[in-house]
């Protein structure tokens, strides 16, 4: 009963400073990457526990039991918090699963005795360095933007800021719906607006029907994405499979100046969010997007 007591003080600990977080940094997604290492910084001290049970004697270990408990139990329970709405990658997916490894082998430690117990907590001795260890390679990776977009100086900002819940690519003006009824393959003239849009696509991807006249799939097995086509008023709404997979500029950017709103309805342009679809832009002496129009547009001219 006490080690669930600990382990609940732990929960609690970590409902709270993860609310807090949210509400410093305003959402969820901008603050997942403090959640994450507040959570592996918990885990860290929490491990000093192994000291105090196998090479010093200071101090009383019942204590350092309860403390580890607490601490482990918190730390564990914001990395799992960090992970669980957005395992998109397989090493989230190995954060995620490592965490909750971590904590059903502690409890299951506190909960057990003699060989099983010595097994188990050899098990539990294992799992927490390489969850600390994949926390560090899943922060690494999730930075690897360089042969995008790189995140340096005013750019070094929280994914959520650029990559939105939504993950809408563009608008099709002229719905092919009839194609997408009745076709295995993506029509033409779809394929043709997913190049425009900068989104990789193969010519053979396959349609696959969720509600006749309303909602498609359509599986690009050569590039190993999915996206959703959806049909909003007289226009074909086109998602990415994962939020990582679509952008937007103008959380940041002002966008929304009378000057700026004609220029893209001049020429019939609604999906103005991605703006390195149609600018170019340099950063580090390497130029990325593309140059359609100049960032300076004068519709008058």
């Amino acid at each position: 009963m006490r080690v669930f007591i600990q382990i609940g003080h732990g929960i609690i600990g970590a409902a709270v400073i993860s609310s807090l977080c949210i509400f410093q940094a305003g959402s969820f997604g901008e603050a997942r990457h403090t959640i994450s290492i507040i959570g592996a910084i918990a885990i860290l001290i929490a491990s000093l526990y192994l000291l105090r049970s196998r090479w010093i004697r200071w101090g009383n270990r019942q204590l350092w039991l309860k403390y580890h408990q607490r601490l482990a139990s918190l730390g564990l329970c914001l990395v799992l918090f960090h992970s669980a709405f957005h395992p998109l990658v397989w090493h989230s997916w190995l954060t995620f699963i490592l965490a909750l490894s971590n904590l059903g082998t502690g409890i299951a430690v506190s909960l057990t005795a003699r060989k099983t117990r010595q097994i188990l907590l050899k098990f539990h001795l294992i799992l927490a360095p390489i969850l600390l260890i994949s926390i560090v390679f899943h922060g690494q990776a999730k930075l690897d933007h360089d042969d995008f977009f790189p995140l340096t100086d005013v750019h070094d900002v929280p994914c959520a800021k650029c990559h939105t819940s939504d993950p809408l690519l563009f608008h099709v003006d002229t719905t092919p719906q009839n194609q997408l009824d009745t076709s295995n393959m993506i029509p033409e003239d779809l394929h043709w607006w997913f190049i425009q849009h900068d989104v990789k696509m193969s010519a053979t991807a396959i349609i696959s029907i969720k509600e006749i006249g309303k909602t498609w799939k359509i599986d690009d097995k050569e590039n190993h994405r999915s996206y959703i086509a959806k049909k909003k008023s007289d226009q074909l709404a086109l998602f990415a499979d994962t939020p990582y997979r679509s952008y937007t500029c103008i959380t940041c950017h002002e966008h929304n100046t009378p000057e700026i709103i004609s220029a893209h309805e001049l020429h019939g342009v609604t999906d103005s969010y991605r703006c390195l679809v149609c600018h170019q832009t340099e950063l580090n002496g390497i130029r990325y997007g593309r140059q359609r129009t100049n960032w300076d547009y004068d519709p008058n001219w």
